[in-house]
């Protein structure tokens, strides 16, 4: 018994060691321009639309001296991150929004003031339906081929949707419970977790010509209890462009909170413990998506995964220690009782 209890006393030390490990915090500090990030469109072929671009100067003291020209762009990884085509000499790619922009090239802005860049969008008579993309990249010095986050200031990715009959393919490759990146370039999608999880994803690959939205739900089921329906899995509407195969992640659990932001406050939502009993989750998701004037489409899928904490297995382990050890004398108990009822019976 001494032994079991010694077990027992390290066995817990172990497991408040480990709850006890403090986590990393990241912060990010804000540039001295303000843009709008993303713009959309939907022009038919053979028509055109005006549009203006908000351009803020954060700076309190120095005007903001800016060359702007529009860029072609393509994914970088399996996240929505953009990669820029900088180089002078990049070629167009076949989703290019670059002929249909018009633009100036340069513009300066006064201290803590604004300005309205005007904007054409124009698709020629002849222009095939489909998704078209490019980027409007701010500069504060002469743009060069190179790395985006040396000579750019801001980038606004502008989106035009020429509507007709379009071809929709998206597959969906991968879902499950997810490890975020963390360190690492990418995350991981998980079978067995040992961490409460916070997030889910799924992967679609994208074969068409359209760039897709997609919507639908996640259904969570414990094999006892009540199950849990996640049903936006895509509030921000991201995109998977064209040849992409995106990973989107969403939150078992979403927490809200109030952060100073510019000397006010702002609302920011984050990703917390999902609050699940260790045990085996089986997970069902539904799918759809489709451009204006094309059919919906859908997708299913399903998954699984198993979430047993440090604790559950100290637990686990503590428990087959003490069966065992209680089996182990019963057995001997019943052994011992039957080898002496078996030498009496000899004896007579």
């Amino acid at each position: 018994m001494k032994r079991l209890k010694s077990i027992m006393l390290a066995a817990c030390a172990a497991f408040i060691a480990i709850a006890l490990i403090p986590t990393q915090q990241v912060s990010a500090d804000s540039a001295a321009l303000s843009i709008i990030p993303k713009k959309n469109y939907t022009i038919e072929a053979g028509k055109s639309a005006k549009d203006t671009l908000l351009i803020r100067n954060l700076d309190t003291e120095k005007d903001l001296n800016l060359s702007l020209r529009v860029v072609d762009f393509t994914y970088s990884d399996d996240s929505g991150t953009p990669k820029l085509f900088l180089a002078e000499d990049a070629p167009q790619t076949t989703w290019s929004a670059k002929p249909f922009l018009t633009l100036p090239q340069t513009v300066t802005i006064a201290p803590k003031a604004s300005k309205s860049i005007e904007m054409g969008v124009s698709v020629p008579v002849n222009q095939g339906a489909g998704s078209f993309y490019s980027a409007i990249v701010y500069s504060s010095s002469a743009p060069e081929g190179g790395n985006v986050g040396l000579n750019a200031s801001g980038v606004t990715l502008a989106f035009v949707d020429v509507p007709g009959e379009v071809k929709e393919d998206l597959k969906l490759e991968q879902f499950g419970a997810y490890n975020p990146a963390g360190d690492k370039k990418t995350g991981s999608y998980v079978k067995f977790a040992t961490e409460n999880p916070k997030n889910l994803a799924y992967t679609l690959k994208n074969s068409g010509n359209v760039t897709e939205a997609p919507a639908g739900t996640i259904t969570i089921k414990p094999l006892f209890g009540k199950e849990r329906i996640i049903s936006d899995i895509n509030p921000n509407k991201s995109l998977a462009l064209i040849g992409q195969a995106r990973t989107y992640t969403t939150c078992f659990k979403l927490q809200s909170s109030e952060v100073d932001f510019q000397g006010g406050s702002a609302k920011t939502t984050a990703c917390s413990d999902s609050d699940l009993w260790p045990g085996f989750y089986k997970l069902d998701i539904g799918l759809y998506y489709g451009q204006n004037g094309n059919r919906t489409q859908d997708l299913q899928g399903s998954s699984w995964f198993i979430y047993f904490p440090v604790w559950a297995i100290i637990v686990l382990i503590l428990a087959l220690i003490v069966i065992g050890f209680f089996g182990y004398r019963a057995y001997s108990s019943v052994r011992n009782k039957f080898g002496k009822s078996k030498k009496s019976s000899h004896r007579k």
